[in-house]
């Protein structure tokens, strides 16, 4: 298990990302009964109870969710969640998200107590999700952003997200955060780009933090985008933040 710098040293919340030797978090890519066991397992490390966690299925829609104690919770297959970022003020519940390549993003206000987990997929950062979430937590909970501490976990960085061929489409916001080389391939700054987002959201500079883990480079994680090339076990790793 892996922590934030940024958001270790905060007694009043707790955070972290599992590794390959946690173990598969996926239902996609495990047995059942192997995956309920490496959630149980990882929980265990941070001190949730697995009853209290709510588990992000990704919408790709671009959907907030604003999470409660009436919000059903459980890591079971059928336990989950749809949507693209999780937002609470209330104690004791655990936000946990699951990712191969794409960023996950934990933002913190440690004045009003609210936390968010944002799943920053290809679409999400089209649809500039990461500023709408800050603005969320202005208008819901009456955050400053300039109080907001951002952590971006390990996610593809551009040395790594390079495409032969640009095919997929892109919003207008991509173009300062894709480059394009002699030989005809395009890299894509997935991490750039929703700083970018979050810096024009007012979140100040030193308040953000970026894991240097490039997912597709690194075997401490698991990656769709490398075992695409290498034809390795696929698996997911899971990002918990706890209030």
């Amino acid at each position: 298990m892996r922590q934030s710098q940024l958001l270790g040293n905060k007694s009043d919340i707790v955070y972290g990302f599992s590794s390959v030797e946690d173990g598969n978090m996926s239902f996609l890519w495990g047995e059942e009964k192997e995956v309920l066991k490496n959630r149980e397992d990882f929980l265990q490390k941070l001190g949730v109870d697995p009853k209290r966690c709510v588990v992000m299925s990704v919408w790709d829609e671009s959907v907030i969710e604003e999470i409660t104690h009436d919000t059903p919770m459980g890591i079971g297959r059928d336990e989950s969640t749809k949507a693209d970022a999780l937002i609470t003020r209330e104690k004791g519940i655990a936000l946990f998200l699951l990712t191969a390549d794409c960023l996950p993003i934990v933002l913190y206000d440690p004045i009003v107590k609210a936390v968010a987990l944002i799943h920053a997929g290809w679409k999400s950062a089209d649809a500039r999700l990461a500023v709408r979430v800050v603005e969320s937590l202005k208008r819901d909970y009456g955050s400053d952003p300039r109080n907001i501490l951002a952590a971006l976990g390990p996610g593809i960085h551009k040395e790594s997200y390079i495409f032969e061929k640009l095919e997929r489409p892109h919003a207008d916001g991509w173009r300062s955060f894709w480059a394009t080389s002699p030989d005809g391939t395009t890299s894509i700054d997935i991490v750039g780009y929703n700083t970018a987002q979050l810096l024009e959201a007012e979140i100040a500079e030193n308040n953000i933090e970026a894991s240097s883990i490039d997912t597709a480079k690194d075997s401490l994680v698991y990656s769709h985008f490398r075992a695409k090339k290498t034809g390795e076990k696929e698996g997911e790793v899971c990002y918990n933040s706890y209030d």
